[in-house]
């Protein structure tokens, strides 16, 4: 945290999170909704959001995934937290590739044994959040997977046209092989059954989908 120390580098942290990481964009719109009574989602937490949720919404962790790197957002974000006596989890995943076993399974454990009320976020709060959302719906709330699929939806601003579809392809690739076994559960079909590198290669995005992620909103 030594970068913010002083004023010239605390400067340059908000300069970097504001038009590098878009947090200009974030300001005018949040993408902050609730899940449930203790759980919310948004796109990356300013300071000031992070003073709100504490004080409102009394929220006790943040699981960013992110990586914790010496970037201005996360070095502002990590300082607000301790400031508010939020614990900060970052649990690093992709949006353009298909997600590892391991990385489900360590989000599995994380969101069982936060404390909470808890956030989830991305950088846009459109992709990864919600691919964290639709885990915490199916390990926290035991809802079907059906339902917590909305969570990966054009309503956050999430494209399933563009690679980042490769969540919803995944998904997808479960539901096709319960149709066809009723009696596998996800977490089964996840440790037995998952070919990540056999449903890579029968993925295929959008052109124009990827310009608009990509070139045009600059998804990280």
């Amino acid at each position: 945290m030594e970068k913010l120390q002083t004023k010239w580098g605390r400067f340059k942290a908000h300069l970097q999170a504001w038009l590098i990481d878009h947090e200009i964009l974030r300001a005018v719109y949040r993408n902050f909704y609730r899940l449930s009574p203790n759980a919310f989602r948004s796109n990356h937490p300013s300071p000031a959001f992070i003073k709100k949720l504490h004080r409102k919404y009394g929220v006790k962790t943040i699981i960013s995934l992110r990586r914790a790197d010496k970037s201005g957002q996360y070095l502002l974000e990590k300082e607000a937290c301790d400031r508010y006596g939020i614990t900060l989890i970052n649990h690093p995943m992709s949006s353009r590739s298909l997600p590892d076993v391991d990385d489900i399974l360590e989000a599995k454990r994380i969101l069982e044994t936060a404390e909470y009320p808890i956030l989830i976020h991305c950088k846009s709060g459109a992709d990864r959040a919600g691919l964290m959302s639709v885990f915490y719906e199916l390990f926290v709330e035991h809802k079907p997977m059906e339902e917590a699929l909305q969570q990966l939806s054009m309503k956050y601003g999430h494209f399933r046209w563009a690679d980042t579809g490769k969540l919803d392809f995944f998904f997808d690739s479960y539901l096709a092989y319960r149709a066809e076994h009723p009696e596998t559960e996800f977490l089964a079909w996840l440790q037995n059954h998952y070919d990540k590198p056999a449903l890579n290669s029968q993925f295929h995005s959008a052109g124009w989908a990827n310009i608009v992620v990509n070139k045009i909103l600059h998804r990280e």
